[in-house]
């Protein structure tokens, strides 16, 4: 079983996970989601983002975009990124579900799937 991370504004994914408020933690086992929960990360830092994440089991965050600072932080925590996804969230869940976040119609554009950004 696998936990993915899909940081939630409004109805699609967040533009850039750093100030995300709402992220979607959606368990996935034998491509089928088992259960979902939210966490609420709007006053958090970002190592305080990160080792939430850590704690919540997650395995794998798939978002539109993410600082270079963050991106490292999650790496170290052995979470993986898959930046540059944009879309309505469900349809995001069931392309990463079924293995077909490699259309693109969920690259971020300008970015053909990357999307770690420099805010620095």
């Amino acid at each position: 079983m696998s936990t993915v991370a899909f940081p939630v504004f409004q109805s699609r994914i967040a533009p850039v996970f750093d100030f995300a408020v709402r992220v979607l933690l959606i368990q996935i086992e034998h491509q089928r989601e088992l259960a979902r929960s939210e966490l609420y990360t709007k006053n958090l830092s970002g190592p305080e983002r990160v080792n939430t994440l850590k704690r919540a089991g997650v395995t794998t965050l798939v978002c539109a975009g993410v600082s270079n600072i963050m991106h490292t932080m999650l790496e170290n925590a052995d979470i993986r990124v898959r930046p540059g996804i944009v879309g309505q969230v469900e349809e995001v869940i069931r392309a990463y579900i079924d293995n077909r976040l490699d259309d693109p119609r969920f690259f971020m554009p300008g970015h053909g799937g990357g999307g770690v950004v420099d805010l620095e």
